[in-house]
């Protein structure tokens, strides 16, 4: 019987099935061709089902610039120049917005995200090609387009750019450490700024290149065939001497530029500058880290990770036989500690959390390493084998749910998605869930050390792949049912009302911070731009939106409701709660769109009302111009039992609450309404509404934790 460190490619390369391949020259074409399309079509239909961009305001920047680019042939932000380097990718989605409505445009920008994450595979296959066999070689290609990261081809984001560009930078990257001719070199370097341009994390790529160039020297040293003394060495460095006079060379011309402009040299990481600005902590960077190993580490089911290391260490002994597999082995291993030390460190001081989303590109070289460990044979020397499985599965004991596990995990940790949805299903919530994920990583440190190897060379590929399949469809869940709560935040059935009101050759402008829940309305305005073109200008009549991008201040009359905006406006779109002093077009809670001429101004607010149309204890009316209003007060989509509220109705003059004209009183139970005009003085004039006693929700078993009086209706008697 082989030992462990006879098995090799002829035991586990040849089978029955590879020998009917050899004889069918076409069949692996086909098989990745159908592999290929069949993720496309599941990756488009799974998509679909993605309502809306929620991922603000990355989702609205991409798209607000590919629609520029596609209409202008500029990349604008609400028609101003746009401050974001990242224009590749937004250039290559930027034909959907050639077709009309904006519902048709996302689903094809939806569609080219399917293409672009699926053809992030091709690249891995020919990479495998070098390492193993045409049939293998298709094992990480199936892995890669079961990575719950595919999930994103649903959003407007660059990650689905950036994979396919930095899978294949860092195999170009192998190709030139294999053998560094002056066209691959080219290729490198040309590819690594393709890359920046997608995104500008892409820069990272370049140190990747150089330390793998390293680590190729140190492993081609190890190797039989490599060289035997530092001469060799030396005259092999010299070979990459083009890739570093064109480095030098664009490090000058850069740094003269930016001389010349007066700027930085941080300025070329656009909005990113600041992360070489600041100062680090390095205990709390390095737990960081520490983090983000963890979660990519199970984000890839562990054994990947033990794989890379096993054969890392292996070829540092001198056993990794073809110069194929020592290049892939430096680029894989250093993009791996470069990528995760570059994202852990930037989340230490700006994201606070892990930032799976800037990693995942290196999970397809994972996979790899998986693939070539189990096509080497799957080498265990006990003691490396030990190591290799118990480090990565100890890492997961570091990652502390209970602070890690909330919604805010949902736009850039995927990994941990599942372990936050199975928290809710499971009794014990977040400490099960700890004891189950380290089980979890203790089972797949004994498989990968114990399996017996005909077992484990068809248990562990299939394990794996069942943990991408099971963490996609939680993941997807989650995503999608998140998408459909942000679409329910405007008008679910017709998002794109306003182009289909006023037509999306004309220009209306959204009056933003008149509400208490600042946050809550500026998604809800984003919902909105993003949906109709004929949205392209924000008036900011309080704070600026929370999120950098072109607004226009403008200042309020609190006394008489005009709004002194310096730029014309013929439609405005406001808060439900505001009228304007204009022609009503389309009420669409929590929007509504008027028609209005200048002087821009108010006819009238509803203060201290949620968008839900509750109100707490204390609520106002503020009428400022001409006409009484009719103020209905009822519970009637509360359906449980609640304790009866008086509510009393005041009708006083703007700015003295203590002469009142008219006022009325009622109490108001479960599922009651009734309407009221009261006499009301000279506009401007307010309306005080008080309830009590209130009651809360959240006492009748309800998520919702508000102190709620009544609900609150106010509309213009005609």
């Amino acid at each position: 019987m082989a030992t462990e460190s006879q098995v090799g490619k002829g035991e586990f390369g040849a089978s029955r099935f590879e020998r009917v391949v050899r004889e069918h020259a076409l069949t692996v074409p086909l098989l990745l061709s159908g592999a290929l399309l069949l993720a496309f079509l599941v990756r488009l239909a799974l998509a679909l089902g993605i309502a809306t961009p929620w991922i603000m305001i990355d989702e609205l920047l991409y798209s607000g610039q590919a629609k520029s680019f596609a209409e202008e042939g500029e990349f604008l932000l609400r028609d101003q120049p746009s401050f974001l380097f990242n224009k590749l990718y937004p250039a290559v989605i930027a034909p959907a917005w050639l077709a009309d409505p904006v519902s048709t445009a996302y689903r094809l920008a939806q569609a080219i995200n399917g293409v672009l994450m699926v053809a992030a595979a091709i690249p891995v296959y020919f990479w495998a090609k070098r390492l193993m066999s045409p049939v293998q070689a298709l094992l990480p290609v199936a892995l890669v387009l079961l990575m719950p990261a595919q999930i994103y081809s649903g959003m407007l984001m660059t990650e689905n750019g950036y994979l396919l560009a930095a899978v294949l930078t860092m195999f170009l990257m192998a190709l030139a450490l294999e053998r560094p001719t002056l066209i691959r070199q080219a290729l490198v370097l040309a590819a690594i700024g393709i890359t920046y341009f997608v995104r500008v994390q892409g820069i990272v790529l370049l140190p990747v290149y150089i330390v793998a160039l390293g680590l190729k020297l140190v492993l081609d040293l190890r190797a039989p065939d490599g060289p035997k003394s530092l001469r060799e060495v030396v005259r092999e460095l010299r070979r990459y001497l083009p890739s570093a006079a064109a480095v030098l060379l664009a490090a000058v011309g850069y740094a003269a530029i930016k001389a010349r402009q007066g700027v930085g040299l941080e300025s070329g990481l656009g909005s990113y500058g600041g992360v070489l600005k600041v100062e680090y902590d390095l205990s709390n960077a390095w737990s960081w880290v520490i983090d983000h190993f963890a979660e990519l580490t199970l984000s890839v089911a562990v054994i990947p990770v033990s794989a890379l290391v096993v054969l890392l260490v292996l070829a540092l002994r001198g056993s990794a036989t073809t110069t194929a597999e020592r290049a892939f082995l430096a680029v894989a291993t250093s993009a791996f500690v470069l990528v995760v030390l570059e994202v852990g460190v930037f989340a230490s001081r700006f994201a606070l959390r892990i930032e799976e989303r800037n990693m995942f590109s290196v999970s397809p070289l994972l996979f790899l390493a998986f693939s070539l460990w189990l096509f080497r044979g799957l080498p265990r020397p006990r003691v490396l084998a030990l190591v290799a499985a118990v480090v990565p599965a100890a890492l997961l004991l570091t990652l502390d749910l209970k602070s890690l596990l909330n919604i805010g995990i949902l736009s850039d940790t995927f990994g941990l998605i599942p372990l936050l949805r199975l928290s809710d299903l499971i009794r014990g919530g977040i400490d099960t869930v700890e004891v189950l994920l380290w089980v979890g990583g203790l089972g797949a440190a004994l498989a990968f050390v114990f399996l017996p190897r005909r077992v484990a060379a068809v248990a562990l590929p299939a394990g794996v792949a069942l943990f991408l399949v099971l963490s996609s469809y939680a993941i997807y869940g989650a995503v999608r049912d998140h998408a459909r709560a942000t679409l329910a935040l405007t008008t679910p059935s017709a998002p794109s009302w306003i182009d289909e009101e006023i037509g999306t050759d004309a220009r209306a402008a959204y009056i933003y911070g008149t509400t208490s829940d600042l946050v809550g309305e500026a998604q809800i305005m984003w919902q909105t731009e993003f949906w109709n073109r004929s949205l392209d200008e924000v008036l900011t009549v309080g704070p600026p939106e929370p999120a950098p991008l072109t607004e226009t201040p403008v200042a309020l009359d609190p006394g008489t409701g005009r709004i002194a905006s310096p730029v014309p406006v013929s439609y405005a779109v406001v808060p439900s709660t505001l009228d304007l002093d204009g022609r009503l077009l389309a009420l669409r809670p929590p929007l509504a769109l008027y028609r209005v001429a200048p002087p821009l101004r108010l006819a009238g607010r509803l203060d201290g009302v949620y968008r839900d149309g509750w109100m707490g204890a204390e609520g106002s009316y503020t009428r400022y111009t001409p006409g009484r209003v009719r103020v209905r007060i009822s519970r009637r989509s509360w359906r449980r039992p609640s304790p009866a509220a008086q509510v009393t109705i005041r009708a006083v003059p703007l700015g003295d609450a203590s002469v009142a004209t008219d006022s009325a009183t009622w109490m108001v139970g479960t599922g009651r309404s009734r309407s009221f005009t009261l006499r009301t003085p000279k506009a401007p004039y307010q309306l005080l509404i008080q309830a009590t006693p209130t009651f809360s929700p959240a006492d009748y078993g309800e998520a919702d934790t508000r102190e709620l009086g009544a609900e609150v209706a106010v509309t213009p008697v005609p």
